[in-house]
């Protein structure tokens, strides 16, 4: 049976709640990561929990938040089979975020923390990060159908390198690679899977906004562009490349293949009539760019790398948190009703460029990534450095915040609703918005 509402399926719902708390959980652990680099406020964090602190933090700011998105994104228009399915994998997916931050609080284990996986090296940790990681790939596996326009045809294809990670991880193991390197890789192609879906929708903000958007015939190659080096990796590791070659050449596919389709697309889509207002895109496009911009001045492991990695996953969380309002807003048809407030956004991304830039001040000064603010032997400048970082990361603390406040209570709503049907003109409607009309 076919789905004939215009309303995201309850399986959508409950992943689009998980993905705001988890956003919004994150930043309690990023007010510890931003004391700690901040001047004078470095006390009143134990040094110790810095790199607790880190793990919790990226855990729920990028994997639970992004692949519960996803996963509620691609839910979208489940039919009543696959819905009844898609269930017990969302529940899955539920409590497998419930583990990570449980664990991550809680577990004894002592944290490692390897690039874009960091985690807690405890079982319970590990075993809820793969359940989170199975609910998302078999979530996207289940959802697939044919697109009926380019942006669906994006949401579609970002599966791929999601796909091809799980894959890849799968394989590295039973290659007997380390865990951290393992993970690494997985983490590497991940990101072509993240930027591909920032790109659709950027296409659907756009379409929003009232414009065309960008083409069919130029949409689906340039998202294929950017899905498709994610199959690189793991066939070179079926092949038997050594595992020593196949790190530095993930570092190459990740510096050459990774920027150049979303780049071209952002720039394109921001000079179709309207799409400059689209709420949040050109925001988004901007931070990408200064992403894009930080990570070529990198030469050493300093805090330009967080710079450049802030840019870029701070543009598809900016992306990702406009989708979400924008899902909240009620139907056109919706007399009188208002939508959620986009301060949030505004405040997301004016603090995120205050920490990019405060970021990338202190690389270039020298100060080393994963590590607190020392204060000894620092001067004037780097101290000036530090507070820049300090203060754009408290205006983005304040924005997630917000987000959360105003995004999580509409969200539950709209699941407790679920069983009837809700009128018009409520302010809680929730429309599709991965979904073609």
């Amino acid at each position: 049976m076919m789905r004939t509402s215009d309303r995201p399926s309850d399986v959508s719902q409950r992943w689009l709640l998980v993905a705001a708390t988890s956003l919004g959980l994150s930043s309690l652990a990023a007010a510890a990561l931003v004391l700690a680099r901040t001047p004078v406020l470095t006390s009143l964090v134990p040094s110790d929990s810095f790199p607790r602190a880190l793990v919790v933090h990226v855990n729920l700011a990028t994997l639970l938040w992004y692949f519960a998105m996803a996963s509620a994104l691609w839910s979208e228009t489940l039919d009543t089979g696959r819905e009844r399915l898609a269930r017990p994998i969302q529940l899955a997916g539920t409590a497998g975020a419930a583990g990570i931050i449980l664990a991550g609080l809680f577990a004894p284990g002592p944290p490692v923390l390897a690039n874009y996986v960091p985690y807690i090296d405890h079982p319970l940790f590990l075993g809820s990060l793969a359940l989170l990681a199975f609910a998302a790939v078999a979530t996207a596996a289940l959802s697939l159908s044919r697109p009926r326009d380019a942006a669906e045809w994006g949401f579609a294809i970002a599966r791929v390198p999601f796909l091809m990670a799980a894959l890849y991880l799968i394989a590295a193991l039973r290659q007997e690679m380390g865990l951290i390197d393992a993970l690494w890789g997985a983490g590497h192609i991940l990101q072509f899977g993240f930027v591909t879906l920032m790109m659709a929708i950027w296409l659907r903000l756009a379409q929003r906004a009232g414009t065309d958007g960008i083409p069919a015939r130029t949409a689906i190659p340039l998202f294929a562009a950017a899905s498709l080096p994610a199959l690189i990796a793991p066939a070179l590791l079926v092949a038997g490349i050594e595992h020593g070659t196949l790190h530095g050449l993930h570092t190459h596919i990740m510096r050459w293949a990774n920027w150049p389709a979303p780049l071209v697309f952002g720039l394109l889509l921001l000079f179709r009539p309207r799409a400059a207002s689209a709420v949040a895109f050109p925001a988004s496009l901007g931070l990408y760019c200064i992403g894009i911009v930080a990570g070529t001045a990198i030469d050493d492991q300093t805090t330009l790398i967080p710079a450049h990695y802030h840019g870029t996953i701070g543009a598809f969380t900016l992306a990702q948190m406009a989708a979400v309002l924008a899902r909240l807003t009620p139907s056109a048809d919706a007399h009188g009703a208002r939508g959620p407030t986009r301060r949030p956004l505004t405040l997301y991304a004016l603090g995120t460029a205050m920490l990019i830039c405060g970021l990338a001040w202190s690389g270039i000064l020298g100060a080393p990534r994963k590590t607190g603010f020392s204060a000894a032997d620092a001067d004037p400048t780097a101290i000036l450095a530090a507070a820049l970082t300090g203060l754009g990361g408290a205006v983005t603390i304040a924005g997630v915040a917000f987000f959360a406040l105003v995004a999580a209570p509409r969200i539950v709503r709209l699941c407790r609703s679920r069983t009837a049907p809700m009128p018009q003109n409520n302010q809680g409607t929730a429309t599709m918005f991965a979904a073609a009309r």
